[in-house]
């Protein structure tokens, strides 16, 4: 779809050109929405991403978390778009995978993502009915497809909330969006 693809480059180009301190501090602000959710509170099995240039970073919310007890799974790609949520320890334990984006090492465990308790995405953009631009691979949506849905959070900067993302029949969407401004709940 082409309007997908020219939406992706703007967002990409506005992701990059975000500026470090700017990234960090709204950061900081979503990982304390997270923290203070009842989701967090009742969540024990969460897969969350490890960013990439100008995406949201969770690592603060991760190391909290595995201080917490909570089981952490990130993201594994693998091959033809499928990935795995594979067991963080500790963020110091994370190693450079395929395509450049942090994972955890060899031979951690996988998990069973339908026990998951939470799924914590990143997109290039999204719109207040929970519709997810994503990097254009499908890893998410397919990783994502047989998971309850209510489940399935994102998290991103306010620029990245527009008015309407397209979508197609495969498009997972997400039930709830936080940025360092707004709580979005979609469902």
């Amino acid at each position: 779809m082409e309007e997908k693809k020219v939406l992706r480059k703007q967002m990409n180009s506005l992701l990059h050109s975000l500026p470090a301190d700017v990234c960090a501090a709204g950061s900081s602000v979503i990982c304390r929405s997270l923290w203070q959710s009842e989701k967090y509170k009742t969540a024990k099995r969460i897969m969350a991403f490890l960013h990439m240039a100008g995406e949201v970073s969770l690592d603060a919310f991760i190391d909290r978390a595995v201080k917490d007890g909570k089981e952490i799974y990130v993201p594994r790609c693998l091959d033809e778009g499928r990935m795995e949520g594979v067991r963080l320890y500790s963020l110091a334990a994370a190693v450079s995978g395929r395509y450049g984006i942090r994972t955890a090492a060899g031979g951690a465990p996988v998990c069973d993502r339908r026990q998951l308790d939470w799924l914590i995405v990143s997109g290039l953009a999204f719109d207040r009915q929970g519709h997810r631009l994503g990097r254009g691979a499908g890893f998410y949506d397919r990783f994502a497809e047989n998971i309850r849905g209510d489940i399935v959070w994102a998290v991103a900067h306010g620029f990245q909330l527009i008015d309407s993302v397209p979508v197609e029949a495969h498009d997972v969407s997400v039930s709830v969006i936080v940025t360092e401004k707004e709580y979005i709940s979609t469902i």
